[in-house]
Order: structure tokens, then C-alpha cells, then sequence
């Protein structure tokens, strides 16, 4: 996605959750995720990767090391 996308996709989520004071958690974190993502691409050249993102990133390693500290299943 370019910036523009989800610039766009910030703006419907905004729409669609109304008053943000009121909105549920979901809600909230849905328009929160879309907030980060714009603001990552609002200096970068390229589309969005999740492959690029450091905040998934960091969130796929922590899933991989909590799942090897647990053992085998």
C-alpha cells in the first residue's frame, strides 16, 4: 500500500468509528493501526510491506521466542 491508500483507509476507518471517545476497543485499535501505518509511509518512498515494518517485525520475533520458550507443544 502507498502512502495515499492508506491515507484513505485512515480516513473510512475514522468515518465509519464516528466519535472516537465512544468507540469500542476495536474500533479504537483498528483506527490506531491505520494511524501508525500512515505515519510510517509519510516519509517512505515505497509502498508498505509488513516485511518492512519494524513494528511487525518486532511483534513476529516476540511470537517466535515466547513459542521457543515454551517447548514443543
Amino acid at each position: 500500500m502507498t502512502h495515499h491508500e492508506t491515507a484513505a483507509a485512515l480516513e473510512a476507518a475514522e468515518e465509519t468509528a464516528g466519535d472516537l471517545e465512544g468507540a469500542d476497543d476495536a474500533t479504537l485499535a483498528t483506527v490506531t493501526e491505520w494511524q501508525r501505518i500512515t505515519d510510517l509511509l509519510v516519509d517512505h518512498g515505497g509502498p508498505y510491506s509488513p516485511d518492512t515494518d519494524a513494528f511487525v517485525q518486532g511483534q513476529l520475533t516476540a511470537r517466535e521466542n515466547r513459542d521457543q520458550a515454551a517447548g514443543p507443544a
